[in-house]
């Protein structure tokens, strides 16, 4: 279920919306499951999740908050980072479980180049056209696709989803995506070096689109998440195939939970609101009222997650086509 903002309201309105949890989401039979007795068929409880600080990961946030991990026996500590593909080496050593709101891109990378093999345990959000935009500052005139050719792009890392779905958007346009120049800045600092004409223009998400929209002024120039790439896959709980079989009933634990995280997510637009700003450093009550939300998928669905893999080719990501099937954990 997707909940776009009602226009770009006030902050003093955006303020006064009503937060309140939707009890109807937070049932199900696993609460009623004692963490004691599930916990005896574990074959470890406590999980750490490289987690990244985007609206993606609110399924797992709300998950810890309501308990549904305590509820199957789980005790989930998370460990903030800035990039997902920072976390591979950590995963692959064992000092990271799973990565939440993990791009899709880098890891169905790794697995096709034989870098390291991965099971993807839920699928965390689907982008929409106003979750994954690219903008810049009124003065500078970049107003289209076209205005961006020659232009510097900020984007969270290179080669990845962003530069995929920016590209795919420049070609629709008619615009050669080889006259754009990308240069990696993290989310949190993008406004800023928007404002410092450091870069002519940003590639961001939400929360950080209204967060540069309100903050500093930008405006949106194209949507990253249209035409062929309208609902696009963006990003998933993933771990290292080894860790998934050696952990199966774990792994089955973390699932489920987070399934109820997904669903709450999916469900209530105010329990994420709630949510946000307690692991979105910065972000206020008011700001959270006004992001835009994409899609929180309550299901794995292969055929949904094949549409990143073929772009992926088509792209020149990867030399060949390869099937995401086998990634999905039962």
């Amino acid at each position: 279920m997707r909940f776009p903002r009602a226009g770009r309201v006030s902050l003093a309105a955006a303020g006064s919306l009503a937060v309140a949890l939707v009890a109807a989401a937070c049932s199900g039979s696993s609460a009623s499951t004692s963490s004691a007795t599930t916990s005896a068929h574990l074959e470890k409880t406590s999980v750490v999740v490289g987690t990244l600080p985007v609206l993606d990961t609110a399924g797992l946030f709300l998950a810890i908050k309501d308990g549904y991990f305590q509820d199957a026996g789980l005790n989930v500590s998370v460990s903030p980072i800035a990039a997902s593909p920072q976390a591979i080496p950590d995963m692959l050593h064992g000092k990271v479980d799973i990565v939440a709101g993990a791009n899709y891109v880098s890891f169905f990378q790794a697995q096709a180049e034989g870098a390291a093999q991965f099971k993807v345990l839920a699928d965390g959000a689907s982008c929409s056209s106003d979750t994954f935009q690219i903008l810049a500052m009124p003065g500078s005139h970049i107003t289209s696709a076209a205005g961006l050719a020659g232009k510097t792009i900020a984007v969270n890392v290179k080669n990845n989803i962003q530069t995929l779905l920016i590209n795919t958007a420049l070609e629709t346009a008619g615009v050669n995506p080889a006259t754009v120049h990308y240069v990696v800045v993290p989310f949190p600092k993008m406004a800023q070096a928007l404002v410092a004409h450091q870069v002519d223009s940003i590639s961001v998400v939400e929360p950080f689109i209204s967060e540069a929209e309100l903050g500093v002024g930008a405006e949106p120039v194209i949507s990253t998440c249209t035409g062929p790439t309208a609902d696009f896959p963006i990003s998933g709980y993933l771990a290292t195939q080894k860790w998934a079989q050696q952990y199966p009933n774990t792994a089955r634990a973390f699932q489920t939970a987070l399934d109820r995280g997904q669903v709450l997510a999916d469900a209530s637009r105010s329990a994420v609101e709630q949510v946000l700003p307690s692991y979105i450093k910065g972000l206020s009550p008011e700001q959270a009222a006004v992001v835009n939300f994409g899609q929180f998928p309550t299901a794995l669905d292969g055929t949904h997650l094949q549409r990143v893999a073929n772009l992926m080719f088509s792209g020149g990501l990867v030399s060949q086509q390869f099937s995401v099937q086998p990634m999905l954990f039962p």
